[in-house]
């Protein structure tokens, strides 16, 4: 297994191209960022000193939940790529088993999508320290919701990706995931701003809660100074309308409500891709 998961691993990083496409939808976000979503998320602020921290934490979050999705998405082009070229029949004939060589490439998908979140997280950490004079919090929670969301996607991904028979399938797949993942992240279009509906079927998607509890966790310290410039129900329209918390119909879903949705959903995901490994005879594995 572990000969495998370096084998994926190497020849991933010898693909220039792959490595590229795996993080363009951060490139996108970041570049969008610079050009005008900074101005129109502080222009939803109120005057106070830490107004740009705050539009960099807030699109930061999103693009931590985003990568862990892409990342690992990116990674699974070598798994169809083996498929398509046959590499996959090459390797069983050393006896690997379908199921082992299956396994191989959800856990490099994994190691591939948290890798590169790690990398981000500690650009943003330097970046923060250095631009804001802020300490980005790393702690146990973090961590954990950085590495359940690499899971959680690699899964999803796992099981869509297992159905496609060419590059070019798999190409158009990554294009529309990677066009659709900054909104669901809500980070084109703060959440609140959207009509009731839509806001369901986006709280409904696992990215978006991902991107709720990261804003929470790393936000904390520059959501004080607004709590004490404004009221509190100017505040909580704040936090409603950004997505800093996500409201279903009147209620405000809780952290421990994101939480067990998150944990729910990855061990559906986990039990899905056991049953089909086991399963699994045809070609495609």
């Amino acid at each position: 297994m572990n000969i495998l998961i370096m084998r994926h691993i190497k020849l991933f990083f010898k693909d220039k191209a792959s490595v590229f496409f795996s993080l363009l939808s951060v490139f996108i976000i970041i570049t969008l960022y610079l050009l005008f979503l900074s101005e129109n998320i502080i222009s939803n602020l109120p005057p106070f000193e830490d107004q740009k921290t705050f539009a960099f934490l807030w699109m930061f979050s999103g693009v931590l939940a985003v990568t862990t999705a892409t990342a690992s998405l990116g990674a699974l082009g070598k798994y169809i790529e083996d498929q398509v070229n046959k590499k996959n029949e090459d390797l069983l004939i050393t006896k690997i088993s379908r199921r082992t060589l299956a396994y191989s490439y959800i856990f490099y998908s994994f190691i591939i999508g948290f890798l590169f979140t790690s990398l981000l997280f500690i650009g943003g950490f330097l970046y923060t320290w250095i631009a804001f004079d802020l300490i980005l919090p790393l702690s146990a929670p973090l961590v954990l919701i950085l590495a359940m969301s690499t899971l959680m996607h690699t899964l999803i991904f796992y099981l869509i990706t297992s159905s496609l028979k060419t590059m070019s399938a798999f190409s158009g797949f990554s294009t529309l995931v990677g066009t659709l993942i900054g909104f669901l992240a809500g980070i084109y279009v703060p959440i609140g701003v959207l009509p009731s509906y839509l806001q369901k079927v986006m709280i409904l998607f696992p990215t978006t809660q991902v991107t709720a509890l990261l804003r929470n966790i790393l936000m904390n310290d520059v959501l004080v100074p607004i709590k004490e410039l404004v009221p509190t129900s100017s505040y909580q329209d704040i936090i409603k309308t950004l997505g800093v918390r996500l409201q279903w119909n009147d209620a405000i879903v809780s952290n421990q409500l994101s939480w067990i949705y998150l944990i729910v959903v990855t061990l559906a995901l986990l039990v899905i891709v056991v049953i089909k490994n086991k399963k699994s005879t045809s070609y495609f594995l």
